[in-house]
């Protein structure tokens, strides 16, 4: 256990300065055969326990404004992040997340992608509330001809209201890239809904083609918004296990659509 331990964290803090086109269709094997077509750049071995979790289920957890998990959830197996972040802010995330996240950002390193860094993360109902009023009092100033309740509709938007983010299940990530300027607000935790930022980078463009191949997906896709009830957020990666995020960047699902479908 001592060396998959080493083994797992040490590319992680260097680093971090299965397909399924029918889901009706096709099987296991071809799903595993498939994802062998891809040749990873750093020994994945260490990391397939976390990207591939025995039990998945429990990283399948939906969060929505329709499926909140309210003011007293507290997710298990917290680690603090020991990879880059953005301006060294002290992080955490689900611990099997974690490690799955430092597979991914160690193989961007290894394909040439090194100024990419977390900067949000596992988010509190309390820290969540004073952002999303934050947002709202921002909005309120620019917008002094709309009443609250147009405020709020164009908050919630962009922003979870409190107990509805999925941040505070521990298992989604919001990535930045260094030098970006154009990203707005409170510590550039988001992106103005008009200049999505982050989906002009390089490594967006390598995220949305391999984000699935550890376990991540992106989970507010463009042109889904009447389904997550999101506008469109380049820089979110959630962590599902790599199956179900096969199926879903194959299929191009959301994770609203791909629960719906039998399983």
């Amino acid at each position: 256990m001592l060396c998959l331990a080493c083994l797992v964290l040490i590319p992680a803090l260097l680093a971090c300065q299965g397909l399924v086109p029918d889901p009706d269709t096709q099987t296991e094997t071809e799903t595993k055969q498939d994802e062998e077509k891809y040749t990873y750049l750093i020994n994945i071995e260490p990391y397939l326990p976390f990207i591939d979790p025995e039990d998945q289920s429990q990283y399948l957890l939906l969060v929505n404004k329709e499926h909140p998990l309210g003011e007293s959830y507290t997710p298990k197996d917290l680690a603090e992040l020991e990879c880059r972040t953005n301006g060294g802010k002290t992080l955490e995330l689900n611990e099997t997340a974690a490690k799955a996240l430092y597979a991914m950002l160690a193989e961007m390193n290894a394909d040439g992608i090194t100024d990419v860094s977390v900067t949000s993360a596992y988010r509190t109902y309390a820290y969540q509330s004073w952002l999303f009023n934050y947002y709202t009092e921002q909005e309120t100033a620019s917008h002094p001809d709309w009443t609250q309740q147009q405020v709020k509709d164009y908050v919630l938007t962009y922003s979870a209201y409190p107990g509805t983010s999925e941040h505070q299940s521990g298992l989604c990530v919001d990535l930045w890239v260094d030098g970006m300027t154009d990203l707005v607000n409170y510590g550039a935790e988001t992106s103005s809904p008009q200049d999505p930022g982050f989906a002009e980078t390089f490594a967006y463009t390598w995220l949305k083609e391999n984000a699935y191949r550890f376990g991540f997906i992106l989970r507010y896709p463009e042109d889904k918004e009447s389904v997550t009830g999101y506008s469109y957020e380049s820089w979110h990666y959630r962590f599902v296990g790599r199956k179900a995020a096969a199926q879903i960047y194959q299929n191009g699902l959301t994770l609203e659509e791909y629960l719906a479908e039998p399983q």
